[in-house]
């Protein structure tokens, strides 16, 4: 087993040794501030993003008039009543990811001096690692197809449960969605891991892997555990080729293909542009 798991390192880093040996292995100022804010970007994030946030933010402009003066309703389900309260609370959602996963990473790294590319934005060499993740996009789908036919899957897939309703319902939820996976491969396989890069090397990724995988235990044990191993394969991708793009890329795609998958083993998938058009 050991043998087998250090050729596959070998085979994900094989700029290991030498990237080690570039690693100081002193934790400065620099790396404290990384930490503190991800926990600060991470908080923002959840509580943020919150529904009772969106809806004390926007509940009352999203409450249809007809209901809005109705004693008995309770404000909450007044605005739910809404027909793109969903969305739009979605939407509140993935500001809140774009807020604390880059906006205030981004905030601090440009007090420190440093600039926001060179966390990893890159693009350079992208095309020559292309094949490397839509390999990983393959291999992640043959599980995923195997899942879908279960019932569990098709009752948590699409996320926007609206998905089907419309052709944009759909677009608008995945463009929403591709923006949220661009913000969390920017804080987790960008920020995090070039923050913490000159201090441990490679030992990064497994200090990125903690909260990325706790990220996950709202969503299923299977989900979290998945997390595990792609966010070792991702993170350690994106040190080699100093570029989260591939993840962005391969996050999307399958989420994508999740939500597809789901509303046709429904036979959910939407059949008009508009809804009630």
């Amino acid at each position: 087993m050991q043998t087998l798991l250090r050729s596959i390192w070998t085979r994900l880093a094989p700029d290991f040794e030498a990237e080690q040996a570039r690693a100081t292995g002193r934790f400065g100022a620099h790396e404290a501030g990384v930490l503190i804010v991800a926990c600060v970007a991470l908080t923002m994030m959840q509580f943020g993003g919150a529904e009772q946030v969106f809806l004390s933010l926007f509940g009352e402009a999203l409450t249809p008039p007809e209901l809005a003066a109705d004693p008995y309703l309770p404000p909450l389900m007044a605005a739910r009543a809404h027909p793109w309260y969903e969305l739009a609370g979605l939407t509140h959602w993935v500001a809140f990811c774009v807020i604390g996963y880059v906006l205030v990473p981004a905030l601090y790294l440009r007090a420190r001096g440093h600039r926001v590319r060179d966390v990893y934005l890159g693009f350079t060499g992208f095309r020559e690692h292309l094949g490397v993740y839509l390999g990983l996009y393959a291999a992640v789908m043959v599980p995923v197809v195997l899942i879908s036919f279960t019932p569990e899957y098709q009752q948590i897939y699409p996320f926007y449960s609206h998905a089907g309703r419309s052709g944009f319902d759909l677009l608008a939820w995945e463009l929403a969605y591709g923006l949220q996976f661009f913000a969390l491969e920017f804080f987790f396989r960008g920020f995090l891991l070039e923050g913490l890069r000159r201090w441990l090397g490679y030992g990064a990724v497994f200090v990125m892997l903690v909260p990325y995988c706790m990220l996950h235990f709202q969503k299923t044990w299977t989900e979290s555990i998945g997390a595990i191993v792609a966010g070792v394969i991702l993170g350690t991708l994106a040190m080699r080729y100093r570029s989260i793009w591939g993840g962005v890329l391969v996050h999307w795609l399958v989420a994508i293909s999740m939500d597809l998958l789901s509303l046709v083993h429904r036979g959910a998938l939407p059949t008009r542009w508009w809804p009630g058009g």
